[in-house]
């Protein structure tokens, strides 16, 4: 792995797979880095730290950890209220689930799906595939076009569920199953796939082009399950945000204030201002490192539904209507 692959890799791990308190714990020790060794050096040739200088830095964090907490509370707030539903409304998400789930099994003509979102998911992708390979086998064999076609959309749609699937291994947190579903594309999919059908339409039989109807319902089973998952995912995000955001912040604002108490008997000390400094930050140090993964998220799974906003250029040899 060269070095733009470990930097990749790193930024991978701080913006999407790495565990959110070993991110922020990552931070503060660039922050001490920061501030320690190398303000050590700076604060030699310039006189070092007074408490004048240290109190309001300190009483200005202090006042942000208190405003940070609000805000987290608030926010965490909005998705508890949005819990709290009649009845009639929950029985209402239940069935709908439940009749999903009965769709999806009549399309993929099984008796059960898995209820693991990774398992769920293989079962969709790979009976995509697998229509895929009978809709190849009932395309006219002289067409050369159509084939090619075809043959282009297949590779494609079987390079993305080979990086899913691998991705998917494994994993048992939310947010793993929603970061892995990233790597199938399955508007720019279900683009391609129409495309393939409007150029040639007048190629397929009546047995093609139900299979390929087929494949296009998968695909749309496919985005309203990741959707579901990210909103799972989004919703224990920000329950884990609000823990740790108070088991970080209590401790942070307890220090922080006995320091100010008493800051006038504590001894002029670099090192001492430096862990006061670190500590007030880690709130925010944790609440970026989720943040960060949330947006990252957002981004890479936002559902346009017909429309493909992807960076891609689709399938090569299929016409672009863009």
């Amino acid at each position: 792995m060269g070095d733009s692959g470990r930097i990749d890799a790193l930024w991978r791990w701080a913006t999407l797979t790495g565990d959110r308190r070993a991110v922020a714990g990552s931070l503060l020790a660039v922050f001490a880095l920061l501030f320690g060794p190398i303000g050590h050096a700076l604060s030699l040739e310039g006189g070092g730290f007074g408490h004048d200088t240290t109190v309001p830095l300190v009483t200005t964090l202090l006042s942000g950890n208190f405003l940070l907490v609000s805000i987290v509370v608030s926010v965490n707030s909005l998705f508890v209220s949005g819990e709290q539903n009649p009845l009639g409304q929950q029985f209402g998400r239940v069935r709908d689930t439940t009749e999903f789930r009965r769709q999806v099994e009549d399309v993929v003509e099984a008796d059960h799906v898995p209820t693991h979102p990774e398992s769920f998911l293989r079962v969709l992708t790979g009976d995509i595939v697998e229509r895929g390979q009978r809709l190849q086998s009932r395309l006219p064999s002289y067409d050369v076009d159509v084939q090619a076609d075809l043959d282009a959309y297949l590779e494609s749609l079987g390079d993305a569920t080979g990086e899913m699937n691998a991705a998917l291994r494994g994993v048992s947190r939310p947010a793993s199953v929603v970061v892995a579903t990233m790597a199938f594309d399955y508007a720019r999919q279900v683009d391609d796939l129409q495309r393939v059908r409007a150029e040639h339409a007048d190629a397929m039989g009546d047995d093609a082009a139900e299979t390929l109807d087929e494949m296009l319902e998968l695909l749309e089973f496919f985005a309203v399950a990741r959707e579901y998952f990210k909103t799972l995912y989004l919703r224990r995000e920000f329950a884990g945000l609000s823990a740790n955001l108070v088991y970080v912040s209590v401790p942070a604002i307890a220090v922080v204030s006995f320091v100010i108490l008493h800051l006038s008997r504590l001894p002029t000390s670099h090192w001492l201002v430096v862990g006061v400094h670190v500590l007030s930050l880690a709130p925010f140090a944790l609440l970026c490192s989720y943040v960060v993964r949330v947006a990252a998220v957002s981004r890479h799974t936002d559902s346009p539904g017909q429309f493909a906003f992807a960076d891609g250029d689709g399938v090569p040899g299929v016409g672009d209507d863009r």
